[in-house]
């Protein structure tokens, strides 16, 4: 038994309406043709769904008993079109994916979506936070399209890399550390600390962050690992050792029980843009040229 749509809704009108002239205006249909309707709605069901005299209309026992159901068939097809209508929708607005890596954002990363929504008024930007090492698997996966993140990192020749700015590192320590309360660290200061540091990280790269080997030849001593910058912070609240990481690390993850201090004489990391060279997304190339803009680096060589 096939009954459609539209003679659904018919019943459902003509049930709020208890009269043909009403629910056939509703309808915009004439009375004639929406009681021709039911009575073939009956035939089908061989079942009465409404008594009908020159005063009045009523559902019968078996037209109540519809209703709710025809209700909830009118509701699940209104909801399927308006899903269509929403997939057509997204399909015509270009959605720009942006991920964040560890403490990889900045006012920088602000100011390059405001100005590409500005550019392109009708765009949609989903925000993402990514692991330290999840960069290449993002991107190669298609879940981001561009990525901020700190360097250096160890990513495929497939991966555009483009510097956009410096970043001082600073050493997180609990708020209670003796170091907590000052201006400024060297890393020599620091030999005594024991450093957490991320899990599964390419091995270069964790060196490069806790500065190992030290400028004196001296290796920081080293305890518990994580496998985020979250987890990380949570170590280091937690007495477990400290961490060096980028200076907006202290807005993004400011916490009461951590403090960060600014390392006085280490490089900074540079915060570069990722992405595929060869995106199929048209709107990486827009925010590429809007982010490069905005960079003091866009001069720079990198690799």
């Amino acid at each position: 038994m096939d009954v459609p749509i539209h003679v659904i809704r018919y019943f459902c009108v003509l049930a709020e309406e208890l009269h043909f002239g009403r629910a056939a205006e509703r309808l915009s249909i004439t009375p004639p043709s929406l009681s021709q309707q039911i009575s073939r709605l009956e035939q089908q069901l061989d079942v009465k769904l409404f008594d009908r005299s020159p005063r009045k209309v009523e559902l019968t026992a078996y037209g109540r008993e519809l209703l709710p159901l025809a209700r909830r068939v009118q509701d699940d097809h209104d909801q399927l079109l308006e899903w269509g209508r929403s997939i057509k929708r997204n399909q015509r607005t270009p959605l720009l994916r942006v991920g964040v890596a560890a403490a990889g954002a900045g006012a920088l990363t602000t100011a390059a979506i405001a100005a590409t929504m500005q550019a392109i008024p009708h765009a949609r930007i989903e925000m993402r936070r990514l692991g330290f090492f999840d960069v290449a698997s993002e991107l190669e996966s298609g879940r981001v399209d561009v990525v901020f993140a700190p360097s250096p990192m160890r990513l495929p020749p497939r991966i555009r890399i483009e510097p956009l700015w410096l970043e001082p590192r600073v050493l997180v320590v609990p708020a209670e550390h003796p170091l907590a309360g000052r201006e400024s660290v060297t890393i020599g200061e620091t030999n005594d600390e024991v450093f957490v540091a991320v899990a599964g990280g390419v091995p270069e790269v964790v060196d490069w962050w806790i500065v190992d080997p030290r400028p004196d030849g001296s290796r920081p001593r080293r305890g518990p690992t994580a496998d985020s910058v979250d987890g990380l912070f949570e170590l280091v609240a937690a007495g477990a050792g400290v961490n060096i990481a980028g200076q907006s690390a202290s807005r993004q993850y400011r916490r009461d029980e951590l403090a960060f201090v600014p390392v006085s004489d280490i490089e900074p990391a540079t915060i570069v843009l990722c992405s595929l060279s060869d995106s199929p997304n048209p709107m990486v190339r827009t925010f590429r040229e809007t982010a490069q803009a905005l960079s003091p680096l866009v001069d720079a060589t990198f690799h």
